[in-house]
């Protein structure tokens, strides 16, 4: 049986890069080790969200080849989103004592880029020129400004 979670929350601490060795190939994977702190919510009197309690610490990793890439970009305090499968784990401890953890196999990681981004500026509005109509030209103009 597979369950499914997602998580959302902020990065713990920068997340870690490590080569595991594959039976497969002679190329080691990578596997990406992060933590992600996530707060419950419930609305107050006035209607506004305030936290429930203590941020719940959810352990990931992810395989995959943009586990390199995304290294790079993850960084402490990062707002992310993730969609996965929960993994249970047990191991015995230092004293003697079988823990069991669990830990979600990350499959899907979108990205809070909020506090990367600096700033946008939108250009401003074109005035309709004679010969258009709802902003379409009805002769040739100058496309050398659209991206595609």
């Amino acid at each position: 049986m597979t369950i499914h979670i997602e998580v959302q929350g902020n990065l713990g601490q920068s997340p870690e890069l490590r080569p595991v060795a594959s039976d497969k190939s002679s190329e080691p994977s990578l596997v990406l080790n992060f933590s992600i702190a996530s707060s419950r919510f419930k609305k107050n009197e006035e209607g506004r969200l305030e936290t429930v309690g203590e941020p719940e610490w959810v352990n990931c990793e992810y395989w995959n080849r943009d586990a390199a890439h995304l290294h790079k970009l993850l960084q402490k305090g990062m707002p992310v989103f993730v969609k996965g499968e929960e993994i249970q784990e047990s191991y015995t401890d230092r004293d003697g004592n079988l823990v069991k953890a669990r830990k979600v196999r990350v499959q899907q990681i979108y990205l809070g880029l909020t506090k990367r981004i600096e700033n946008i500026v939108l250009r401003p509005k074109r005035e309709q020129q004679p010969g258009e109509q709802n902003g379409n030209p009805n002769s040739d103009s100058d496309d050398s400004d659209i991206p595609f």
